[in-house]
């Protein structure tokens, strides 16, 4: 059996739905007259875009210098030469201190964001004892860096995958630890992108809840209500157990700040942790896999329309295979999974067999190809793996040897890609 390996965006759980949304006046979450009035203004109508490492032209990575990691070397990646080079115009320069322009010592720092043609995005410099954030500008060469905003106190580090953009403004999520409460909270941002002004879209929420895509120019929120049995979890459990309650989710549009219900599935009904959930390309998506059925939900209606009933069942007491469904992207109108054999076209729900490309080997498992980026006609993904033996450095200061794999990205076009043909264009090393 193939096993997980994900190095990219994080899978996020859920459930579909059965009901036409409810009124907003009766949503779980509520936002006050007054909040939404003051947060209503006039967008631009463009739907939000998730950010990614890179566009057509480039893909942006970074390695750290050094064992503490107290600096970060970036590396931009031509996609049309395949060239990997150092953003540094100082002549003779060896790249490992403060004076290169391409080292940043603002740590931890997440590898940066095609913004737009011009601009790129660096989450950076959260302080695990302030939990503060930064969110940084720079040009495309990596140069002229400029901090939009400093959030206080405030973690974008635990979901920096969901980060969204109309042109205008930021819209991404972060943690804040409420001492008094004993409790992390769950916040929307809206920043604009001229100046750093920032708005909460949300009042605070509770952990339970969290952001899932985008839809238009709403955001997908899930919120929970379960409660977990004992033997929840638990490895020696001869027959699965499964939390009961129910699952919901939220539509949060982030011009009005309104809130309104969309989907609620409850444990009557479905095994709520064999239910997985997935926004791809703009669009909402769900399995239940005790059923094998593939369905996707209209966010002006509420309705859901089964795509297929032909993916493999999992049985309610079998082992969770979460990863196998993974929605991984959708390729010239085909939804491609992370382990499951198949294609399922998107408007017509025709299923066909995926032709597998040649496997992966990452430390002793096997796995298909992972997206890094989607481009217009091409893919970036994880092409071969080399072994190595890696250098590190113990807690008391004594060197150690582990024996690894080196990641390497190469181009393909979609084409190949559906088609299992390894025409791969190498471009550069995997993230450091």
């Amino acid at each position: 059996m193939k096993h997980v390996f994900s190095l990219a965006l994080a899978t996020l759980l859920l459930a579909g739905c059965t009901a036409a949304p409810a009124d907003s006046s009766e949503s779980s979450t509520v936002v006050t007259a007054e909040t939404a009035a003051a947060q209503a203004f006039t967008g631009n109508g463009e739907p939000l875009r998730l950010l990614q490492h890179g566009d057509e032209k480039q893909y942006y990575t970074q390695e750290s210098l050094d064992d503490s990691s107290t600096m970060i070397l970036y590396h931009v990646v031509d996609l049309q030469s395949g060239e990997d080079t150092i953003p540094c115009d100082v002549e003779g320069c060896t790249h490992d201190s403060e004076s290169c322009p391409a080292v940043t010592t603002q740590i931890p720092s997440y590898q940066p964001f095609v913004l737009n043609d011009s601009t790129l995005l660096v989450l950076s410099g959260m302080n695990h004892s302030t939990r503060s954030s930064f969110i940084t500008l720079m040009d495309r060469n990596c140069q002229n860096r400029r901090v939009l905003k400093k959030l206080e106190g405030v973690d974008l580090f635990l979901d920096p995958n969901h980060m969204y953009t109309d042109g205008d403004f930021l819209y991404c999520c972060g943690y804040e630890k409420n001492t008094a409460l004993g409790s992390t909270l769950y916040t929307i941002y809206r920043i604009d992108l001229s100046d750093g002004t920032t708005t909460n879209l949300t009042e605070h929420f509770y952990n339970f809840q969290y952001m899932m895509g985008a839809v238009g120019r709403d955001l997908v929120l899930q919120q929970e209500n379960l409660t977990y049995p004992d033997t929840f979890g638990n490895p020696m459990t001869t027959v699965p157990s499964h939390p009961t309650g129910t699952k919901s989710q939220v539509l949060l549009n982030v011009d009005t700040g309104e809130v309104r219900d969309f989907c609620s599935y409850s444990s009557d009904d479905y095994v709520l942790d064999r239910l997985y959930f997935y926004v791809i390309g703009g669009q909402y998506y769900w399995i239940d896999s005790t059923a094998g059925t593939l369905s996707t939900v209209g966010p002006a209606t509420g309705e859901s329309r089964l795509l297929t009933d032909q993916l493999p069942i999992t049985e309610p007491d079998a082992l969770s295979a979460e990863y196998q469904y993974q929605m991984e992207a959708n390729l010239n109108g085909w939804l491609v999974f992370y382990d499951l054999p198949l294609l399922v076209n998107a408007e017509t729900g025709e299923v066909r067999q995926r032709a597998d490309l040649p496997e992966n080997l990452w430390n002793g498992y096997g796995h298909q190809p992972q997206i890094f980026l989607q481009l217009k006609d091409r893919l970036l993904v994880d092409c071969r793996y080399e072994s190595y033996t890696r250098t590190d450095i113990s807690d008391d200061g004594s060197p150690y040897t582990t024996q690894t794999e080196q990641m390497y990205l190469g181009l393909i076009s979609i084409d190949d890609f559906l088609n299992g043909v390894p025409n791969y264009t190498e471009v550069c090393k995997g993230p450091y």
